[in-house]
């Protein structure tokens, strides 16, 4: 399971703050929907790339935008008013239905959460494209609920991703999203189970990208890792300087490391900007996300960083079965994965 940091529930001013259920008690607050709430529609209405989206502001808590349509994955996130995550011109696009080879790169408009697998990660490879087809998978039996557990509101985002070949592989996805007022987290809880007959991989990454102005000049980077390997010779040079935010000339090459925990060490990265005020710390179960890969790239007007906590490799499917480290799924076998973003307040420099 995820150990959740001691962080404070919400900055040094929201601490001080009516719990919502002390606002709704005390018939401040009518509608719980003014302290937590969830607008559903259609982006690019009346065009070929229109797509759903379910937006959740929350009182003291994260405001984020799922995209049903590609994985329900998570597009914009804020806190406090600064964005944190990280896009590309690509922007929101519609999801492409199998890609292939370098596919997935072309429609990578980045957004706080991009999820990997379920059939590959990494390089294509043994037919299938880079980074798998999952974020471009429609989710379905999609619903939504608001209830108030304890002194706090929160809503669940539930929905399935299914890559079903009806004489071959079939995988589900059952994914819940979930976030609460006076708490600026958002959890997304994955189950994978094989629905087939036989034994299939099963890769699995969860692309946490950032950007600036929360990864830019002053920012750091804290991972309790005792070692980074580069991905290639390209990634070298971050090796001495991966904690850091820094640009370097536009025809810079992208950078991977792999951080290497002791065994006990919990899943948990550190992103702080003391000049905004803020920071964000990613978690993730060491016991079924093992691995965990670090992207950078430094071009001015890319400036990108990326956590992504794995059961795998970023060297696609091949390379994994070559090492003997493919992660697999038998017949009727499930696998849960936890991914915990939370934002919270520091002191300004």
């Amino acid at each position: 399971m995820v150990t959740m940091s001691s962080e404070p529930r919400a900055g040094a001013a929201q601490s001080h703050m009516p719990t919502a259920r002390d606002l709704l008690d005390q018939g401040l607050v009518v509608s719980p929907s003014t302290l937590a709430e969830v607008r559903e529609g259609l982006s690019g209405i009346g065009g070929a790339g229109s797509m759903r989206f379910i937006e959740i502001r929350m009182y003291g808590g994260l405001q984020f935008r799922l995209l049903p349509d590609r994985g329900l994955d998570v597009s914009s996130a804020w806190y406090g008013g600064i964005p944190l995550a990280w896009h590309s011109r690509v922007g929101e696009t519609p999801p492409l239905g199998v890609p292939r080879d370098q596919d997935w790169l072309k429609a990578f408009g980045g957004g706080i959460v991009a999820t990997c697998g379920m059939q590959n990660v990494g390089a294509s490879s043994e037919g299938h494209g880079l980074h798998g087809g999952f974020s471009h998978q429609v989710a379905h039996e999609l619903s939504w609920k608001r209830e108030l557990r304890g002194n706090d509101l929160v809503i669940e985002v539930n929905g399935v991703v299914s890559e079903i070949d009806p004489l071959g592989v079939q995988l589900r996805c059952q994914r819940q999203i979930t976030t609460l007022t006076g708490t600026p987290r958002m959890i997304i809880r994955d189950t994978v189970a094989n629905l087939g007959a036989q034994p299939t991989p099963a890769p699995w990454l969860y692309h946490v990208n950032i950007g600036a102005p929360l990864w830019s000049g002053g920012a750091q980077l804290q991972i309790p890792s005792r070692a980074r390997l580069p991905r290639d010779d390209a990634s070298e040079s971050a090796s001495g300087n991966w904690s850091i935010q820094m640009l370097d000339t536009p025809d810079c090459a992208e950078m991977v490391l792999e951080h290497v925990f002791d065994e006990e060490t919990p899943g948990r990265a550190r992103v702080t900007n003391p000049g905004f005020g803020v920071e964000l710390i990613i978690e993730w179960d060491r016991s079924t996300l093992p691995r965990l890969h670090q992207w950078l790239h430094r071009a001015q007007h890319v400036n990108v960083l990326a956590i992504e906590p794995a059961n795998c490799s970023v060297l696609g499917r091949n390379a994994d079965r070559s090492a003997g480290r493919m992660p697999m799924l038998g017949p009727g076998e499930q696998r849960s994965t936890t991914l915990s973003i939370t934002a919270a307040s520091v002191d300004v420099e």
